[in-house]
């Protein structure tokens, strides 16, 4: 029978520097999204963030911004590959465009 070797760890005081206290909480989040849809620069966004909850002691940087953005552009575009919801907003925002594809593949191979 293997033995199994317990290790016992004291309780951390704070939780500064793990990767969980430096996700974006339910607010901050709501804040990200507000200043997005506005088009507030991310270096400003970060700094509102910081600047809302005095008593914050996480480590929030512009990493977790930009994956924040990534997160809420994926969830924007849904099921759709990058190329299909590009092709949806040039339909949407009535953009004259012009496309060839290869039917084989279905593969866009010129964009205009």
């Amino acid at each position: 029978m293997d033995s199994v070797k317990k290790v016992d760890h004291d309780l951390v005081d704070t939780l500064v520097g793990h990767s969980y206290i430096d996700i974006l909480t339910c607010n901050e989040n709501f804040i990200f999204v507000h200043m997005t849809k506005r088009s507030v620069k991310f270096k400003n966004i970060l700094i509102t963030i910081k600047e809302h909850n005095e008593m914050n002691v996480t480590t929030i940087n512009i990493k977790q911004i930009y994956n924040s953005n990534y997160v809420y552009c994926r969830s924007d575009q849904g099921h759709k590959t990058e190329m299909q919801s590009f092709m949806m907003l040039l339909q949407l925002h009535m953009y004259v465009h012009w496309y060839k594809f290869n039917e084989g593949t279905n593969i866009v191979t010129n964009i205009f």
